[in-house]
């Protein structure tokens, strides 16, 4: 897959309201794309999410809940969002405003179009 289609995938989800930023990693944690504001560093990101994902993806194993699909951790300021496709995870990082039904259809688009290409 291109690094052209990842960072305009990570850019098209940055434009959305509400969304301070998008990244997408390897499951192991190396950072493929990404259209984050100044603050976040790219690099802490990548490798948060990624034991967080590999956390979740066990406890669903493990609970015989299926295949993660999408995950979203809510804090004070805003939330953390992010779905794995094959081997990569895509991050949005939201304001506390953020709509997330309207999140969730971008990020399904935003699946859809790492899997076709």
């Amino acid at each position: 897959m291109s690094d052209d289609i990842i960072n305009e995938i990570a850019k098209s989800l940055k434009a959305i309201k509400g969304i301070h930023g998008s990244a997408i990693i390897e499951k192991y944690g190396e950072i493929t794309g990404f259209a984050l504001p100044g603050w976040v560093d790219p690099e802490g990101v990548s490798a948060m999410v990624a034991l967080i994902l590999k956390a979740s993806e066990r406890a669903t194993k493990e609970l015989d809940q299926g295949e993660l699909l999408t995950a979203t951790l809510e804090n004070e300021k805003g939330k953390l969002v992010f779905t794995p496709i094959g081997d990569k995870v895509i991050v949005i990082i939201t304001t506390k405003e953020a709509q997330l039904g309207l999140i969730t259809l971008k990020l399904e688009a935003a699946r859809q179009k790492l899997k076709n290409n």
